[in-house]
């Protein structure tokens, strides 16, 4: 592979393959992981909504509990200022009964007095006796209007010692009665209180876990955003990366275009590559011979592997069957590229991060001058694999899928290899 036209041949085919090869399964993996971040990212907007209107509607319930139990506050302090004024009104009571009392207890006595007299002095206070003991008619009018005088006022006597003692006793009655009222309405409105303050402390307890539950939802919401910008930057790389191809396609157009033009002559080997002829056969494209004007370009050379293809693949087959995990770069889960170079890393060997990185990490060779633990580069240089040999390679594929061995088909295939050294 000496020639001018080889090398810009080879060249354009590889850059021509990575354009015009399908893109579509790259791209719609990115756009697969930047509409599942999306729903996410939609749904956890969603909860966050609806704990956000549970803790309204919690702190709206809180809210009237608590005025309820300020109102029930405010019935307790009225209550203790009537239980006051009560106290108070039982307190002039008790005095009233004390005069009551000194008032029974004179006219007790006053009676006893009379009743005293009349035993002990013979002093009849009956009518009859007052008219047989007047020396006149006059006399006995006198002294039956006395005895009568004396009759009412024991009479009269008699009755307000009654009115006085049913007094007293209906005015303990009712001061009894009111205290028992405010004692009922105080239980009640402990009661209340006890509930209410129940009540408020669920809701708090709610509202708490409404809160932790959205810093949760919110969390996740924020992993989603980030891994959505992830994508987002992933696909832009992509995107540059198939720009700067496309401006290398039109590079080696060019280059091809302007090799094409000059005469050269093609090796054996190069002949039989291109008429699929068997090696020892010689075509000549010209007869003239390369001229002092028509510099020839350095030939390319594959290195040999640096690193052991069987310690490459023998460590990736270890992680056979892990799921594939977009940005993973772990055994908890790979993407394409985050599976080679956690392999290589084992390796003690350092890649970049991405396949698009990852493609000018070594010597670009083509697809079938890859040995195993070589690299191989999909269209869009948007996946990577590691080669197997025998058109075979180990990848982790896409969503849904795990680890595992895959096959170069006629349908989707690399586009060139990279031999890292």
């Amino acid at each position: 592979m000496k020639s001018k036209l080889w090398t810009a041949l080879l060249v354009s085919t590889m850059v021509l393959s990575s354009i015009a090869l399908p893109t579509i399964a790259s791209a719609d993996e990115f756009d697969d992981m930047i509409s599942q971040q999306q729903e996410v990212i939609k749904t956890q907007q969603d909860k966050l909504a609806d704990l956000q209107a549970q803790k309204t509607s919690t702190e709206a319930q809180i809210s009237a509990l608590e005025s309820q139990i300020a109102d029930i506050q405010e019935q307790a302090a009225d209550l203790m200022d009537q239980q006051a004024d009560l106290q108070g009104n039982i307190d002039d009571l008790n005095a009233e009964v004390a005069t009551l009392q000194t008032r029974i207890e004179k006219r007790n006595a006053a009676l006893e007095e009379q009743a005293r007299e009349v035993q002990l002095n013979g002093n009849d206070t009956s009518v009859v006796s007052a008219v047989l003991n007047a020396h006149s008619i006059s006399e006995a009018i006198t002294r039956v209007q006395s005895v009568n005088t004396m009759i009412k006022a024991n009479h009269d006597m008699m009755e307000q010692q009654k009115t006085d003692k049913q007094a007293v006793e209906d005015k303990e009655a009712e001061a009894e009665k009111k205290m028992e009222q405010l004692h009922q309405a105080e239980a009640v409105l402990d009661q209340k209180a006890g509930t209410l303050s129940d009540s408020q402390l669920e809701l708090n307890v709610l509202k708490a876990d409404l809160e932790a539950k959205a810093t949760t939802e919110e969390s996740k919401k924020q992993a989603a955003e980030s891994k959505l910008a992830d994508a987002k930057a992933q696909q832009a790389a992509q995107a540059e990366a198939a720009k700067k191809a496309a401006e290398a396609k039109a590079a080696a157009e060019a280059k091809a275009q302007e090799a094409a033009a000059q005469p050269t002559t093609v090796t054996q080997t190069q002949t039989a590559v291109q008429n699929n002829q068997p090696s020892g056969t010689k075509t000549e494209t010209s007869q003239q011979e390369p001229t002092k004007n028509n510099s020839v370009e350095k030939e390319i050379t594959i290195p040999a592997p640096s690193v052991s293809g069987s310690g490459i693949l023998g460590t990736a087959a270890n992680y056979l069957g892990v799921p594939y995990l977009y940005g993973g770069t772990t055994p908890a889960g790979f993407d394409c590229s985050g599976f080679v170079q956690y392999v290589f890393k084992l390796n003690g060997i350092s890649l970049p991060r991405t396949a698009a990185e990852q493609a000018y990490a070594g010597t670009q060779i083509p697809v079938s001058q890859a040995q195993p633990g070589d690299l191989y580069i999909f269209p869009g240089l948007g996946h990577v694999a590691i080669a197997t040999g025998g058109g075979g390679y180990i990848h982790a594929p896409h969503t849904g899928d795990v680890v595992k061995y895959s096959q170069i088909s006629s349908s989707w295939g690399p586009i060139f290899a990279v031999r890292i050294n």
